[in-house]
């Protein structure tokens, strides 16, 4: 059961977490014992002038040093167990329901002209999109908002990232570890300031700047070994210290503007850095991975460019002390090497940054595509059929969106043409509808579907499920959805393939009106490139294939166990026989027994 890989996952990691807290407490104690005991040996060994003690405080100012390093390290581990223990909490809620709870929702990627965001739960609270995603930086959440568009774009493109999908789904503990990586990114982080940065070219010539730190350093360095112990004059020396700090005076403010960058970048840096070295180590050998990792290997080795630039951020940021500001400027021309340090960086590994970051963007979207195979025990990864005509098959096919435990899976075998479900209220006519549409995004996505087999054709997806009127602009519910139909009218005059899902067909208007729209609608959307799904409590609409109409039919139903209706939420052939309307009005108190008796029964008239 992968619940409970993961619940074993999280019971070891808090395990960890708490063993690295005992560890932690050590370190600081025995800091505090040795940093006390190494002063009082020092300063007594130099005053007794006793040498023993003296070596034995250097000895405790060295394991000092140790236990600081170590503690340092201890600190990193620590911080990236707690990133990885949320991580696998984010996971064990799609188990349990409790990811609908989870901040990033993508409600600012839905578009009122792209109906399938809302009719089928895309973006939003409770979206695929909010279960999918585990991406922290921008450039991850817009790439997998962008796949889950609900349009077939590029099914070569598709396939390798189904490929791609398929190999982490093999590496959970990977998948967890690259995750918790990202996860310490700053959230929504946007990568294209940074990679701005990187990117521009130098402005100065790094030699020039190499040229002039040297030759001061070097001059600076040959008159104070002359003073020292030439017996020269120490006037040079103090007066090339003089220039050199004045030099680095006058350049002060540019040198500023040009090194901002790295001291905002340090964090971040270390923090991709962690990155590369995962991806860089991880056993990932599928074509479709190695395509994408490339980047990161040639032209040239992101972890060590990426190394470097770090350094010298760590480099910069010594600057921001005013006495080593002094000191290394007039020592060392140290801007004049930091200034000529990062152009050369930018002149040779610039314009690779980008191209590391979409790296990880790629990943973070895969990493997303592959939740579903990571916390469902029922999915497939979808066939795409080359087939001329629509084709859509499904077997065992349930909604993302609620837990399996809720789900009831139902089976499809559409061709062109249209089917009409009828149903009673709350039988599963919609949920239907959107199982079918929400896997075939995310099929077109690259991810797994939840199913046991799933296999179509590329086609358009067009719906009018969620209908709503618009005050301000004068629309009504039904005028909205004549404006969806009218829309699904125009797409199939260009003779694409198409699956078009109707919910309710005209509940806006009318039964007299409604049923004549919708016999027209019907035969009109009815179409050799089109698989064509409407739901209807209008069984007139059952009748259309007398009328040469290639449809077919099926429908929900429901039984009853004293005062309840119970459902089991399985699709069958043929039109329904029964409604529940009026048992629901007396559930909900809105009619009385007695008139419930005097009216007709449920059955079909």
């Amino acid at each position: 059961m992968k619940k409970t890989f993961y619940e074993n996952t999280w019971e070891n990691t808090l395990a960890l977490i708490n063993a690295l807290r005992r560890q932690n407490r050590r370190l600081v104690l025995a800091r505090s014992l040795v940093f006390p005991l190494m002063a009082a040996l020092l300063i007594h060994g130099y005053d007794r002038r006793l040498p023993g003690e003296m070596l034995l405080g250097l000895f405790l100012l060295i394991l000092f040093a140790i236990l600081v390093v170590r503690h340092a390290r201890l600190e990193r581990h620590r911080r990236f167990m707690r990133a990885y223990l949320g991580v696998v909490a984010a996971y064990l809620a799609r188990f349990t329901g409790d990811w609908k709870n989870e901040p990033v929702t993508g409600a600012q990627y839905r578009k009122e002209k792209r109906p399938p965001d809302r009719d089928l739960h895309i973006f939003g609270t409770a979206s695929l999109y909010q279960y999918l995603c585990c991406a922290r930086t921008k450039a991850g959440r817009d790439r997998l908002a962008r796949a889950l568009s609900a349009a077939p774009r590029d099914l070569l493109k598709t396939k390798r990232r189904q490929a791609a999908v398929r190999e982490l789904l093999s590496h959970p503990l990977l998948c967890l570890e690259l995750a918790a990586r990202g996860a310490r990114l700053p959230d929504g982080h946007d990568t294209r300031d940074l990679v701005r940065e990187l990117a521009e070219p130098p402005a100065i010539s790094p030699r020039l700047y190499f040229t002039a730190g040297t030759l001061f350093s070097l001059a600076g360095l040959g008159s104070f070994l002359w003073a020292a112990f030439g017996g020269g004059s120490w006037a040079p020396a103090l007066a090339i210290w003089s220039v050199n700090t004045a030099l680095a005076l006058a350049v002060y403010p540019r040198t500023q503007r040009v090194l901002a960058p790295l001291g905002r970048m340090a964090q971040e840096l270390r923090l991709y850095g962690n990155i590369f070295r995962a991806l860089e180590r991880a056993p990932l050998r599928g074509d479709a991975l190695r395509g994408i990792l490339a980047p990161l290997f040639v032209p040239l080795r992101a972890t060590r460019a990426q190394g470097r630039l770090t350094r010298l951020a760590d480099c910069v940021a010594m600057r921001r002390n005013f006495v080593f500001f002094i000191l290394a400027n007039a020592l060392f021309l140290w801007d004049f090497h930091c200034r000529a340090y990062f152009a050369l960086w930018r002149r040779r590994a610039g314009a690779a940054a980008g191209a590391w970051l979409d790296v990880w963007a790629e990943m973070e979207l895969l990493l997303s595509l592959a939740m579903i195979g990571h916390t469902r025990e029922v999915y497939t990864f979808p066939r795409f059929l080359d087939e001329p005509a629509p084709r859509l098959t499904a077997e065992g096919a349930m909604p993302l969106v609620l837990t399996e435990e809720a789900g009831t899976p139902n089976d499809a075998n559409l061709t062109a043409g249209t089917l009409v479900i009828t149903g009673s209220n709350m039988s599963g006519k919609t949920t239907y509808m959107r199982v079918l549409g929400s896997n075939t995004v995310l099929a077109y996505a690259g991810a797994p579907v939840c199913a046991r087999s799933f296999a179509l054709t590329p086609m358009a997806v067009y719906t009018s499920i969620q209908i709503h009127d618009d005050l301000a602009g004068g629309i009504s519910t039904f005028y909205a959805e004549l404006l969806r139909i009218k829309k699904m009218m125009a797409y199939s005059r260009k003779g694409r393939p198409m699956l078009i899902l109707i919910d309710e067909i005209f509940r806006g208007t009318n039964s007299a009106d409604r049923i004549v729209g919708a016999r027209e609608a019907i035969r009109y959307l009815t179409l050799p490139h089109a698989i064509t799904i409407v739901t209807t409590h209008d069984f007139e609409l059952c009748d259309l294939g007398r009328e040469g109409i290639p449809i077919a039919n099926a429908h929900f139903e429901e039984h009853y166990e004293g005062d309840k209706i119970l459902f089991d939420f399985k699709i069958r052939e043929g039109r329904c026989r029964t409604t529940n309307a009026q048992y629901l009005l007396r559930m909900a108190g809105i009619i009385d027994e007695g008139r419930l008796r005097a009216a007709p029964t449920h059955s079909e008239p």
